[in-house]
């Protein structure tokens, strides 16, 4: 009942939207590189945030010598006098590593950019690669994503669809370098499954 009784609130609201023209801004470079790390100030001696992944497209919002800005400041959730969002490196949350007033934004070399978007290493893939071929880090690790793939696939742990509607493994920060974990059967926790690159073992 009380979905049904906001629902023409919802709809006028949608159709609001899709009346006006929201401008969105285009990426200005995209990541050429396998990975790009993201540092809270320009300087590879600043706290890495996290990272991009190849293809990634960002939008340059300030130059500096050999790094551009690609976002605005935002909240460096500093705790004890270092950033909780600084996932490596320098984590001290003082103007020289790029944090100011409890703020940050992020900065990646430009060595790693281009301004034309890399070709698609999936493109044209076939077989299980089709599976697999939108995997964070495909080119470097298409056949251990495509083997475990198989794998879980002919021992009924996962299904085509599976993989199908998720688009292949994604990189986990928080396992670490060299883990990617996948959905099968449902988008819960109990369903994560988790495969390392380096040894090829499925684990939970």
């Amino acid at each position: 009942m009380e979905i049904a009784t906001k629902m023409p609130a919802l709809l006028t609201a949608m159709a609001l939207l899709t009346s006006v023209n929201i401008a969105v801004a285009e990426p200005s470079l995209w990541v050429a590189a396998d990975r790009v790390a993201r540092h809270t100030c320009p300087s590879v001696k600043c706290g890495v945030a996290g990272q991009l992944m190849f293809r990634e497209g960002v939008e340059v919002l300030e130059t500096k010598g050999a790094w551009v800005r690609v976002t605005k400041p935002y909240s460096a959730s500093c705790s004890g006098g270092f950033s909780e969002y600084v996932k490596s490196g320098n984590s001290a949350c003082v103007a020289s590593n790029g944090i100011n007033n409890g703020m940050f934004a992020e900065w990646v070399p430009t060595k790693s950019l281009t301004k034309d978007r890399p070709a698609d290493p999936g493109e044209g893939a076939s077989g299980d690669d089709v599976l697999v071929k939108n995997s964070d880090d495909y080119p470097l690790y298409r056949a251990q994503f495509t083997k475990a793939t198989r794998e879980l696939i002919d021992n009924g742990t996962c299904t085509a669809g599976d993989f199908e509607e998720i688009g292949g493994w994604m990189a986990s920060p928080v396992k670490g370098e060299g883990m990617y974990f996948m959905y099968c059967g449902g988008m819960t926790t109990a369903n994560r499954l988790y495969l390392d690159v380096r040894s090829g073992k499925v684990s939970r």
